[in-house]
């Protein structure tokens, strides 16, 4: 009889202990991956980051031409089926030398000075929605490498399509009608911190490195080579207010709406070339007044 009330006792509990142990590991590395890169309970998560832009001219001697700072940030919703990260991204553009923020910028190919246009990406959206057969692939559609006592999440992109802005329009600015770039990215999380399942949101560094065409506001259409950025920061425990304070000074004054990451899924995402194309109908759409 004690037998048999104590197997009843088991199958009564079993459930429980399932809940309890049997925790799905690929939705595991799913929710590692976004505790590192944003926060699991919705709040804004700011990634801030400073680096340089060299030049890339074949047969030439690569020479620094700017020096950046930055920061990206987003807040993290749940969905059906999954996420979505939305996140603004600002990129100023500094003297390499001073590290002031420029208002020109001295061009040493042509000799122009030319007025600057900051890299303001508004948004900058991810989707991490997965159909259930998906998510057991979600290693190598997030892939990591495991170092010592960390783990480093890396994505390497290569975009190529029809280019924003037709050079039948925008000749000065672009040297093809293809758009072509290689977006190398890295976030590192401890895995101490990790293993903590009480963090919604776990300290990460960042590092990227960026190959793309000459910026429009360079006007240098007729010239081949391309950029190089490379940056490399951190994740903020203080969000935007950590900042340093010309950085948040800057925005405050001239971007304020990048004090605070979307809270609505907007596309197609923002890049500098899309940013230009807006400024510039905006601008031709004043002058028609």
């Amino acid at each position: 009889m004690l037998k048999r009330t104590l197997y009843a006792i088991a199958l009564l509990a079993l459930p429980l202990m399932i809940l309890a142990g049997d925790i799905d590991p690929n939705n595991a590395y799913l929710q590692d991956y976004l505790r590192t890169r944003a926060d699991l309970s919705g709040q804004e998560t700011v990634f801030h980051f400073t680096g340089e832009v060299y030049s890339m001219i074949l047969g030439q001697k690569s020479m620094q031409l700017l020096a950046v700072e930055g920061y990206n940030i987003s807040r993290l919703q749940a969905v059906e089926g999954g996420y979505q990260l939305l996140s603004k991204e600002v990129i100023l553009l500094l003297d390499h030398r001073s590290k002031e923020i420029l208002n020109t910028w001295r061009n040493p190919f042509t000799g122009e000075s030319l007025p600057v246009l900051h890299i303001l990406n508004d948004p900058v959206n991810q989707s991490f929605v997965y159909e259930p057969d998906m998510l057991p692939y979600i290693s190598s559609m997030l892939p990591s490498t495991r170092l010592d006592e960390s783990i480093i999440y890396h994505s390497e992109i290569f975009p190529f399509y029809p280019h924003i802005l037709p050079r039948r329009e925008y000749n000065a600015h672009v040297q093809s009608d293809y758009f072509q770039a290689a977006e190398i990215t890295e976030y590192r999380a401890h895995t101490a911190d990790l293993a903590d399942s009480s963090l919604s949101s776990v300290p990460a560094e960042y590092n990227m490195s960026y190959i793309s065409p000459w910026l429009p506001f360079m006007c240098m259409s007729d010239r081949a080579g391309q950029l190089l950025f490379v940056a490399r920061g951190e994740k903020l425990e203080g969000g935007f207010m950590a900042l340093p304070e010309a950085l948040k000074a800057y925005i405050i004054t001239y971007h304020i709406d990048f004090s605070q990451a979307p809270t609505l899924w907007t596309e197609p995402n923002s890049d500098p070339w899309s940013y230009f194309k807006e400024l510039t109908e905006q601008e031709n759409s004043d002058e028609d007044y």
